[in-house]
């Protein structure tokens, strides 16, 4: 039982030590590869952007993949847990 308080502790700890230390990215410091932000907007309006230029930019060929790919995988995942509870139901 001691044992396990002086880990849960200890964890306790290590999570207060690493939470009071700033992170490099947040020094303050500006770099040469900043991107400018937008305004108070988090989400931006419509049409106020430009179209993608890369693979990888906003709308792009690899963001439309990757939503490809995840509705593949879920329905993929429901397909195969349909089949499983088909399979365990008794035969009437």
């Amino acid at each position: 039982m001691t044992v396990r308080r002086l880990l849960a502790l200890l964890g306790t700890f290590v999570c207060a030590l690493a939470l009071t230390v700033p992170a490099a990215a947040q020094d303050g410091t500006p770099t040469s590869t900043t991107v400018a932000v937008p305004s108070q907007d988090i989400v931006p309006r419509p049409n106020s952007g430009s179209a993608p230029q890369e693979a990888g930019d906003r709308g792009g060929v690899l963001q439309i993949g990757l939503l490809g790919l995840l509705l593949v995988a879920i329905g993929g995942a429901v397909l195969w847990v349909v089949h499983q509870s088909r399979r365990a139901r008794p035969e009437l």
